[in-house]
């Protein structure tokens, strides 16, 4: 894609978008599978969850650390608690037990070295997903390694400002809203008030993230929209995927009887893999809208 098609793609604007380029959301969504196969996004999403396991770990190693400094009391509690409203119970144990034994032995260096592995997870996993991008808008000339480097640092750091901030309103949003519900004897009422908090916390975290990462990591110019359709898919299948995969783990697939201890980390592998997909596909949906705006645009002139 050369200089002149990547300034034509920035001067799409939102109600372009939201018009779906001019296409049906039948065709939007043909397209979209189509290009999800033609670009092979199938093997960015297993590269994704590939760097993801080796990012994961340190992002909470420095997520504890840098918690630890913060004076609030809760947010690990109200982490877990999150982590419980969502995930698999086998997945959930995996991460309380590295929540734990990352409490117990959390040292200063440990926490360096926590953020030397995760700065070169969180880079391979965001150079992978600048890869995938750059299928889907279809860019002959990549950015060099150490511009893209260095963005792909700047969105690790990013991403997990945006955890802790997360954290914080979890804890924040709750305890806000018990004070002003104090004078109300309903408890169902204060159990659907923090649900409705954790799950407006984590969808808005995906939004945000997921809106920069669509802006900031493709080789080409891009208009900046808080919201897309691409990001909004996102959000919604990555609901639905976390409750669908919770109850399926739970109550059809039998990961441990095939697996034996190796259970819990391939429902991991699978649900990274999952977010990947999802991640990738809604990449595609702006990709398909993007490229049929310009179409229609050329077409007019």
């Amino acid at each position: 894609m050369n200089k002149s098609e990547q300034l034509d793609l920035s001067k799409i604007g939102f109600l372009a978008m939201w018009k779906l380029g001019g296409l049906t959301p039948w065709d939007l969504v043909r397209r979209a599978f189509i290009g999800y196969n033609q670009h092979r996004l199938s093997a960015q999403s297993a590269q994704f969850a590939y760097y993801a396991i080796f990012t994961l770990f340190p992002l909470l190693m420095v997520l504890i650390g840098c918690v630890a400094q913060l004076p609030i009391e809760g947010l690990i509690r109200s982490m877990e608690n999150a982590i419980n409203m969502g995930l698999p119970h086998d997945l959930s144990q995996i991460l309380f037990d590295q929540i734990a034994d990352i409490q117990k032995k959390t040292t200063f260096s440990l926490i360096m070295g926590g953020v030397v592995l995760l700065s070169w997870g969180g880079m391979r996993l965001f150079l992978t997903m600048g890869k995938g991008l750059d299928a889907v808008f279809e860019v002959d000339h990549r950015r060099k390694l150490l511009k893209a480097g260095g963005l792909s640092l700047l969105l690790t750091f990013f991403v997990l400002f945006l955890l802790l901030l997360a954290m914080i309103l979890l804890v924040v949003g709750p305890a806000m809203a018990r004070l002003l519900l104090s004078n109300f004897d309903m408890p169902w009422l204060h159990v659907l008030l923090s649900a409705g908090t954790r799950w407006s916390v984590a969808c808005g975290f995906m939004l945000i993230s997921t809106s920069v990462i669509y802006w900031a990591v493709p080789s080409v110019r891009l208009p900046w929209n808080i919201i897309t359709p691409g990001s909004l898919f996102v959000v919604v299948s990555w609901v639905v995927m976390l409750l669908g995969f919770r109850e399926y783990v739970e109550n059809f697939a039998h990961y441990n009887e095939t697996y034996g201890t190796l259970g819990g980390f391939i429902v991991l592998l699978v649900w990274l893999y999952m977010t990947g997909a999802i991640l990738m596909m809604g990449a595609e949906i702006n990709g398909v809208i993007y490229r049929a705006a310009k179409e229609k645009s050329a077409a007019i002139s």
